[in-house]
């Protein structure tokens, strides 16, 4: 059995909308990208060089995890600093030092922690950036941009963060 497979055209379509959204379609454009199905049954999309695929055998983990594919795509944390790095104009809040802490830490982002922000949507998933435009998180608006003003309030939900892998391997002690 094949652990990882190529995209179907259906698949393909979603991810070419997403990484059109998230500003890195030229970026993925000639890279391979496959597909994995975990043990609870979610697609798990892939970034893979070529040369592993062209083996006799496939390894059981490679590459590097970009998201997870449903009805829409959702990038991981390896994805969103690509699309930091790579991006230009992509849905984003950037956070002062306060709210980068805060992050990490796996809380949600305030109002007060916001200096900048590219989102127009309520509930639209955001990659949440630093001071010096390294993602440190993906998250999900509250309210719309213009409602972003109100102080002492939750602005952004935090989904993931570059935190989580220690406090994950805290656990694991």
């Amino acid at each position: 059995m094949s652990l990882y497979r190529k995209t179907s055209l259906q698949e393909r379509t979603v991810l070419r909308r997403a990484f059109s959204k998230w500003d890195v379609f030229e970026y993925f454009k000639d890279k391979l990208i496959y597909v994995r199905t975990n043990n609870v049954g979610r697609k798990q999309i892939f970034f893979l060089p070529s040369e592993i695929m062209m083996t006799d055998k496939q390894p059981l983990y490679a590459g590097l995890l970009i998201g997870e594919l449903g009805k829409q795509f959702s990038p991981s944390i390896q994805m969103s600093q690509i699309i930091a790095k790579e991006g230009k104009n992509f849905p984003s809040i950037k956070v002062n030092s306060k709210g980068e802490t805060m992050v990490v830490y796996g809380r949600d982002v305030f109002v007060d922690s916001i200096i900048e922000h590219n989102t127009h949507r309520e509930n639209e998933m955001v990659i949440i950036l630093n001071q010096r435009n390294e993602a440190i998180g993906i998250g999900r608006t509250r309210n719309k941009s213009n409602h972003i003003a109100i102080k002492g309030k939750i602005a952004v939900t935090t989904i993931a963060d570059i935190g989580q892998y220690l406090r994950e391997e805290d656990l694991d002690v």
